[in-house]
C-alpha cells in the first residue's frame, strides 16, 4: 500500500497465508487501489512461472522465530508460533533458504533493479551474507525503531531494511532509482 501511495503504477503482491491474503484484498478494495495485483501463491512457484522482470522487489522473508517461545501482545503472554513457514531451523538450513530465495529474486529482477529486504536480527545477518554470495552489493541499511508495550522488558524492537543492487548496476550501469 505504501508503494501505491507513492505513485507506483504496477505492483505485484504475493501472499501465501489465506488470512493475510483476505485482509490484503479487503484493504485494497476498501481503498479503491487498482494498481496492486495481489496473488495468493507461493513465491517460488510464482517466480518459476512468471516471465516478468521487476524494477524493485521488497521482500519480507521468514524470521524463523516460531517455536515454543512466548511474547507479549496487548499485555498478554502469547505463543510466537506463526506456522510451519516460520519454524526454527538450523543455521545452515536458514542460510541455504536465504540464498535460494535471493537467487530466485535475482532471476526476476531487471539488470538495474534493486532488492529491499525487511528482517530482524534473527535472520538479517544471514541474509546480508547470502546477498554478497549471490553477487549483490549492499548499498544502504535502514533501521526502524518501534517501542514495545512493555518498555521495561524489551526496550525497543528494530526491523532492518537492507537495500541492494544487482550485479549489473555494480558493474557500471547507473540510473536514478526513485521509490
Amino acid at each position: 500500500l505504501e508503494f501505491a501511495s507513492r505513485g507506483c503504477k504496477d505492483i505485484t503482491l504475493l501472499e501465501l497465508n489465506s488470512i493475510n491474503y483476505s485482509f490484503i484484498k479487503k484493504v485494497i478494495a476498501e481503498l479503491g487501489i487498482d494498481c496492486i495485483n495481489a496473488l495468493k501463491t507461493d513465491t517460488f512457484k510464482f517466480i518459476e512461472r512468471t516471465g516478468a522482470k521487476y524494477d524493485m522487489i521488497f521482500a519480507d522473508p521468514p524470521y524463523f522465530l516460531s517455536g515454543d517461545g512466548i511474547t507479549c501482545s496487548a499485555g498478554k503472554m502469547v505463543s510466537v508460533k506463526k506456522g510451519a513457514w516460520d519454524e526454527k531451523i538450523s543455521l545452515k538450513e536458514k542460510h541455504n533458504f536465504n540464498k535460494k530465495w535471493i537467487r530466485a529474486c535475482k532471476h526476476v529482477l531487471k539488470p538495474n533493479g534493486t532488492l529491499w529486504i525487511s528482517g530482524t536480527m534473527h535472520n538479517i545477518y544471514s541474509i546480508g551474507m547470502a546477498l554478497e554470495e549471490e553477487g549483490f552489493k549492499i548499498i544502504n541499511n535502514i533501521t526502524l525503531r518501534s517501542k514495545t508495550l512493555n518498555h521495561r522488558l524489551y526496550g525497543h524492537n528494530t526491523i532492518t531494511i537492507v537495500i541492494n543492487t544487482s550485479t549489473a548496476l555494480n558493474s557500471g550501469i547507473r540510473e536514478n532509482i526513485n521509490v
